[in-house]
């Protein structure tokens, strides 16, 4: 075991146990139904995380392309994954999927490096090899959903029964 996962392994053992975190972590076979589910065509899957209840639900986008789409507590506002907007909710980070562009395409950078050369196309460019990072809350396919939420601690799975329970 090297120095880093023993320092890992000492830290998940000193951290309080938390009614979050104490025997309701999501197993493997659960995992593996969340995302049979996930894949069927009509699909209605809901976690907690802390106070907010998030729903996944799987919409329709055109005639015969479908998307997972992520609710926090029912609603969903895409100005919520916008850090630099006062709607941010940092809760996107965890579930919400991070999406990327390039400012200026390979094509188009190559041609104004050709044209400028490079020290001169950096100086008037400054961003030439610089993208934007966004999130939003919308999943192509369960897998990329589910490892994603694989990662974050102290998801509880919330089955039908324990739904309706709650309502």
């Amino acid at each position: 075991m090297t120095n880093a996962t023993q320092q890992q392994t000492a830290a998940r053992e000193r951290r309080p146990s938390t009614p979050a975190t104490s025997g309701k972590s999501i197993t493997k076979a659960q995992w593996a139904q969340i995302t049979e589910k996930l894949q069927g065509y009509f699909c209605l899957v809901r976690f907690q995380y802390q106070n907010t209840v998030i729903t996944i639900s799987r919409e329709r986008y055109g005639e015969s392309r479908t998307f997972l789409a992520v609710y926090f507590d029912g609603k969903m506002a895409i100005g919520w994954g916008q850090e630099d907007s006062e709607a941010y909710n940092p809760i996107t980070r965890l579930f919400w999927c991070e999406k990327k562009k390039r400012y200026y395409s390979a094509k188009r950078v190559a041609d104004i490096e050709k044209s400028l050369g490079k020290r001169s196309a950096r100086k008037h460019f400054p961003k030439l090899h610089e993208s934007l990072s966004y999130r939003i809350p919308l999943f192509t396919n369960s897998t990329s959903l589910v490892r994603q939420f694989k990662k974050v601690e102290g998801l509880i799975w919330l089955r039908e029964k324990e739904v309706s329970s709650e309502a």
